[in-house]
């Protein structure tokens, strides 16, 4: 099989190009969590922030799905095992090969957000299918997996949609149980030592906090118009980005380790937790607070 692989990740470099080099650097972005905030706010903040809050879910317990698989297998990348024979393209994710995280990040985006293509359109589901089967594809040419790794990311991610989903359909979920399951994030982080499964764990921590705070208090309203909601994004991710870079400025001045990078230990991770936490915050509370003091809109019945 690793063999299989191996050509496979040879043929297909085999076309290299500077364009194509800069199209699958681009089309990788797709399953990235930078693209994953972008979409995630938009969604949250201008048409639904319970299917928001639904698509999150599924993404960020998707994402902790893969760290655990990765610390399980600790299969190495193509351009670590074989360095003479597959090329890293652009710089490398680190980590681990298998399960590939942008094609599992992708499928899961494309699984849920083909939930809307009765309301957005037919087009809908054959562009998810195309941009998850070239974020696969981009990953294999820039030499970050194997096949194997990105077909096995892809089923873990229908897998655990259509799971998820069974259970739901046929079961109320307990008022506890989302708490209990973030609880259960912590072992997992520890035991993995994996930033993206810190990462994932404090959003959804943010998430739990910041959304019923929201609906109870708040109660902003998504819909607006265009330049409102253009407002919105640009105010809003602005916000975020700036936290993001800012925060972690910061803790650059002497508390992240020497290490953070290659071999973050245990405070790094906290310091981690803790910016994204502050992020997630001001996504899902601070930020309505602000759109509905600008606008004055009235408060939606959380009930509704």
């Amino acid at each position: 099989m690793l063999s299989m692989d191996l050509q496979i990740s040879e043929w297909i470099q085999s076309f290299r190009a500077d364009w194509l080099d800069a199209f699958f650097l681009i089309i990788t972005q797709f399953g990235d969590e930078t693209v994953f905030l972008i979409l995630a706010a938009w969604i949250y903040w201008t048409i639904d922030k319970r299917y928001a809050y639904r698509v999150m879910m599924f993404f960020l317990y998707g994402a902790v799905l893969n760290g655990s698989l990765k610390f399980l297998t600790n299969k190495p990348r193509p351009h670590i095992e074989f360095p003479e024979r597959i090329a890293i393209i652009g710089e490398s994710s680190g980590g681990t090969s298998l399960p590939s995280g942008h094609a599992q990040n992708s499928g899961i985006l494309g699984l849920t957000l083909s939930e809307k293509s009765a309301s957005v359109g037919r087009w809908l589901n054959p562009f998810l299918t195309i941009m998850v089967g070239l974020v696969m594809l981009s990953r294999i040419y820039l030499g970050e997996h194997y096949l194997s790794d990105v077909i096995f990311g892809l089923t873990i991610a229908y897998a655990f949609y259509t799971l998820v989903n069974r259970y739901l359909k046929n079961h109320t979920l307990p008022k506890s149980l989302p708490w209990l399951l973030a609880l259960g994030l912590i072992p997992i982080a520890l035991l993995t030592n994996d930033k993206n499964v810190y990462i994932a764990s404090a959003t959804i921590v943010g998430i739990m906090v910041g959304y019923p705070l929201e609906m109870r208090f708040i109660g902003f309203r998504e819909q607006g118009k265009w330049w409102q909601n253009l407002i919105k994004l640009g105010f809003g991710l602005g916000v975020a980005f700036a936290l993001r870079i800012g925060i972690k400025a910061v803790f650059e001045m002497g508390l992240y380790s020497p290490s953070v990078d290659t071999e973050p230990i245990f405070f790094d991770q906290v310091l981690d937790f803790t910016r994204y936490f502050i992020i997630v915050l001001w996504m899902t509370l601070g930020a309505p607070w602000f759109f509905k003091m600008f606008w004055r809109s009235p408060k939606t019945n959380p009930s509704n």
